[in-house]
This record gives structure tokens, sequence and C-alpha cells, in this order.
């Protein structure tokens, strides 16, 4: 690409940067303007109060929703894909599509259910050694459920690579195996690891907006309803772990090519 067409295709895009630019702008200022107008301490005082009211009473229970709901879910669509594939002629590439998919969603709700669990659990623990004293059935709820779901997702994953073991033979490595995930991606052709390759830059690049947003709103909520900056420390370590190793997987990889 030439220098000039490099400019003029920086040219076409900046307005759009700056109106998004002015549009935070006018944001930040609406939310500072009100932040100093309004009390807005009452309101983070009835947050904390929340917060903390949901981590005593409500997460425990929807730890048991999840581990209930979860098997539930996902088994009947597990059972339909091995009854699928058991009965596959080996042919018919199709069967495998449709068994793909369903695999896929079992995978998903199973992933979101083991992420729930774990954002539940930090909230449980977030009353502190208080509530060991004061609510020690809640307590002890939350960690047996936790335990429970954990120990669900993993049993579902293992039943989910085996069965897809059924359709690709060639795929031998075990979830109980330490490097499961270098073993599984060794054994892809190019066309499987060109997949996973644009799956896992679609996630790059939604992890990177999300943080950018969060990086965000948590600057402004920690000015506003006092919440420290330790969440966007997090959030921000997350990011920049996320940019370091795509840069260096890219480094790698240009070496290779």
């Amino acid at each position: 690409m030439k220098r000039n067409e490099i400019k003029e295709a920086n040219r076409k895009a900046m307005p759009g940067f700056l109106l998004l630019a002015l549009v935070g702008a006018i944001v930040g200022g609406i939310v500072g303007f009100y932040s100093a107008e309004y009390d807005v301490d009452q309101f983070a005082g009835s947050m904390k109060s929340a917060g903390a009211f949901f981590g005593k009473y409500v997460s425990s229970w929807i730890l048991l929703a999840i581990a209930v709901i979860t098997p539930i879910m996902v088994i009947p669509v597990y059972q339909k894909t091995k009854r699928l594939l058991l009965a596959w002629d080996g042919e018919d590439e199709s069967i495998c599509d449709i068994a793909e998919k369903k695999l896929n969603t079992v995978l998903m709700i199973i992933s979101i259910a083991m992420i729930c669990a774990f954002f539940l659990i930090s909230a449980t623990y977030s009353g502190g050694f208080a509530m060991i004293e004061k609510h020690l059935n809640m307590y002890v709820l939350a960690i047996v459920t936790f335990l429970i779901i954990l120990a669900e997702g993993i049993i579902i994953q293992q039943k989910a690579v085996d069965i897809t073991k059924i359709m690709y033979p060639e795929k031998t490595a075990s979830v109980y195996d330490l490097k499961f995930q270098k073993k599984w991606v060794d054994s892809c052709d190019e066309a499987e690891k060109m997949m996973i390759g644009r799956c896992a830059f679609e996630a790059f690049k939604v992890t990177n907006s999300v943080c950018g947003a969060l990086s965000i709103i948590l600057a402004i909520s920690a000015m506003m309803f006092d919440i420290g900056f330790l969440p966007s420390f997090v959030v921000c370590l997350i990011w920049l772990v996320n940019q370091c190793v795509y840069c260096r997987a890219a480094a790698k990889c240009s070496k290779v090519l």
C-alpha cells in the first residue's frame, strides 16, 4: 500500500473515530455532572447493600439451580447426538454437521454454567468469614453445589470429546491429559486448524472490545461509587495478557511462515 493510499485511508476513518471520541466525552460530562449534582453516595450504598444481600442469600440458591438445570438441559442433547452417531454409516457428512452443532451447544451450555458458578462462588465468598458464622448453611450449600457443577462440567466435556472421536478416529487425546489441548490441535487437519484460528481471532477481537468498554465503565465507577481500582486492575490484566499472548503468537507464526 502506497503512502498516499495510507493517508487517504486514515482520512476516511478519522471522522468516525472523532465522532466516537466526542460521544464519549459528552457521556462522560453528563455522568460527571449528575454525579456531582445528585447524591451518588446513597446510590452506591444501596448497590453495596444489594450486593451483600445477593452474596448471602441469593448466590447459593442460583448455584443449586445451575447444578440441577444444567444436566437437564445437556443430557438429552448429548444422548440424541450419541444415538445419531452410533447409527451413522460413516458416509453421510450431514449427520456429522448436525452432531457437531449439537456438541457445540452442549459445550457452550456447560462453559456458561461453569463461568457463572465461579462468579457466584465469589459472590458468596464476598460475605467474608462473618458469613461462615452467621450463615453456615448457605456457605456449605454454595461450596457443595459449586463442586457439583465443576464435576458435571468435567464429565460432560469428557463425554463430548469421547463422542467426537467417533466422528474423527484420528483424535486420541483424553480430556484428563494435561497436554490435551496441544495433542488435540496437533491431530487436527489444516482446515480444522484454520477454523480454530478464525474462532480464536474473533474471540480476541471481542475480548479487546469488552475489556476496553469495561475499563472505561470501571474507571467512572471508581470515581462515582468508590469501588477502588482492583476491578479495573483485573480487567486491564486480562486485556494485557490477551494482547501479549496474541503478539507473541503472531511473532512465532511469522518466523514459521
